[in-house]
């Protein structure tokens, strides 16, 4: 009944008054965005810098058309592989909870904003696209072991009519974890974390490491373990686009620009709102005087920004998505017991490096993950290899460009390399990159769920590294949570990652951080 009568509406809607007035039997994301007196509004330009198709005088409202209304029920901020996966997350929930099935006609609104649509320079891109199980702590452990499930049947996920088999180039091995005799007790720990999250690790002392890898030099290392299910490596760029042609099919719209300001509504002085509630890290309660109406979005082909109003925002924007948060207030009033406790999300660069050696380890070589932080990994079955470490926290690399530094190869990789890999000795660099990524400063881990003063804000960045890797699984927990309207703490692998343990100084502590 409810079906017949969304369908006889669609021919009736002329006008966006009359949409207003007919549609209150539809799924909250399909409510029209009401609209607000510009004298309870906050913005950071004058009427002139901007266009705006929202503004109380109708004689004054100007500008393109960019969505239908210019508004967005979902707005994520970011089209890398984190806000594609979303997108995508976000409409199959709405899918299955709304009454029309997520139509085109009458569905609601989601647009990603991308300031590069090439990606050429986004961690998406630059990533060595590695997936494994080994984390430290069991979160982090179900949110790869989901994701790569996901990627072993992408084609049933991703397929399109113009793209029916989507190819990730997903290269099934396991990751080798080793560790000294300092480290073997938390390995150990590591091991049965994981095994019981249901992960298939096996375990090997020195003498099973130097049966199986006889071409490995295993002095030193007191234990390793191995995965035999859900490791390997991937194209990040072909997952990306593979998520983004399902997009398309999907409606979603993809925007070219850059967000550079939002517009607030004070709730403060209304009286026809309640005020909505929050607490501190000291249980107070705490009014929230204030939301986030919309963003200003610049666009190359306008010559202002244009006014977009939203109902729900993500914060998707990778390195960049602790600056956003910071525009938009979070991080910036140190008198404020909430917004005083900035997203810690910052640019990190790192280094990949590509070399040759023919007489290398080939079928059999796994992700290998040395002691001292050095990681390397063929690259197809033509002698290459890819390889690479973080530096010591004192010794950041510059974030002002992506210039590599092929010293810190010679010096500090290297060496080590040659000496776990004899063979490596006879390796020759052919080529590198350096890409930046998105990393908590304060545990490098995600930061997943919503602000808790700016509740129609949310955020999913901070992966320090391992963010390709949880892109499907930590996107669909939040679309859930987003779209069923699930409070944070009450979805058990996302509580850990939420906002309010930065406020509350609970970080959390992943062990297997490469």
């Amino acid at each position: 009944m409810l079906m017949k009568k969304a369908i006889k509406l669609l021919p009736c809607i002329e006008s966006f008054d009359y949409f207003q007035t007919t549609t209150n039997f539809l799924p909250r994301y399909f409510q029209p965005l009401r609209s607000i007196s510009c004298e309870h509004m906050k913005a950071p330009f004058k009427d002139h810098e901007v266009f705006d198709g929202h503004r109380e005088n109708p004689d004054a409202r100007d500008g393109p058309v960019i969505l239908p209304g210019n508004t967005a029920d979902y707005l994520i901020i970011g089209g890398g592989i984190m806000g594609q996966a979303l997108a995508y997350n976000l409409w199959k929930f709405i899918e299955r909870t709304s009454p029309m099935k997520a139509t085109k006609h009458m569905s609601c609104t989601i647009a990603i904003v991308e300031k590069e649509p090439s990606l050429a320079n986004s961690a998406t891109a630059l990533s060595v696209g590695g997936i494994r199980s080994q984390f430290s702590h069991p979160s982090n452990v179900k949110l790869s072991m989901e994701s790569a499930n996901f990627l072993r049947k992408i084609k049933l996920h991703l397929s399109t009519v113009r793209q029916p088999n989507p190819d990730v180039q997903y290269n099934p091995q396991g990751y080798l974890m080793m560790a000294t005799a300092a480290g073997a007790e938390q390995l150990m720990k590591n091991y049965n974390t994981q095994i019981e999250c249901g992960a298939k690790i096996m375990l090997f002392t020195q003498q099973h490491l130097k049966d199986t890898f006889p071409w490995m030099n295993v002095e030193g290392i007191e234990l390793a373990t191995y995965g035999l299910e859900n490791e390997g490596w991937f194209d990040p760029s072909s997952l990306a686009a593979a998520y983004k042609h399902k997009n398309l099919s999907f409606c979603v719209n993809q925007l070219k620009g850059e967000v550079v300001g939002f517009k607030k509504e004070i709730l403060k002085d209304r009286s026809d709102v309640s005020l909505p509630v929050t607490h501190s890290n000291e249980g107070r309660i705490i009014n929230v005087d204030e939301r986030i109406d919309g963003v200003y979005l610049k666009m190359p082909e306008h010559e202002k920004p244009v006014y977009i109003k939203c109902h729900m925002m993500f914060n998707c924007a990778g390195a960049e998505s602790g600056q956003l948060a910071q525009l938009a207030g979070i991080g910036t009033d140190q008198s404020h017991p909430i917004l005083k406790h900035k997203l810690p999300v910052e640019r990190r660069k790192r280094y990949v490096y590509v070399f040759h050696c023919p007489d290398g380890p080939m079928f059999d070589c796994p992700m290998i993950i040395d002691p001292s932080g050095v990681y390397v990994r063929r690259e197809g079955l033509g002698g290459k290899y890819i390889c690479g470490s973080s530096p010591p926290e004192d010794e950041e690399p510059d974030t002002k460009d992506l210039e590599v530094n092929y010293d810190y190869f010679y010096e500090a990789i290297w060496p080590k390399l040659a000496y776990r890999v004899p063979v490596f000795e006879k390796l020759k660099v052919t080529s590198a990159w350096a890409g930046f990524y998105d990393y908590n400063a304060y545990d490098q881990n995600a930061v997943i769920g919503q602000h808790p003063y700016y509740s129609n804000m949310a955020f999913l960045t901070g992966f320090s590294g391992h963010g390709i890797q949880q892109a499907q699984a930590a996107s669909r927990a939040l679309a859930e949570q987003i779209v069923n309207g699930i409070k944070d703490g009450e979805r058990a692998e996302l509580e850990p990652f939420s906002f309010m343990r930065i406020i509350e100084n609970r970080p959390l502590l992943e062990n297997e951080i490469i």
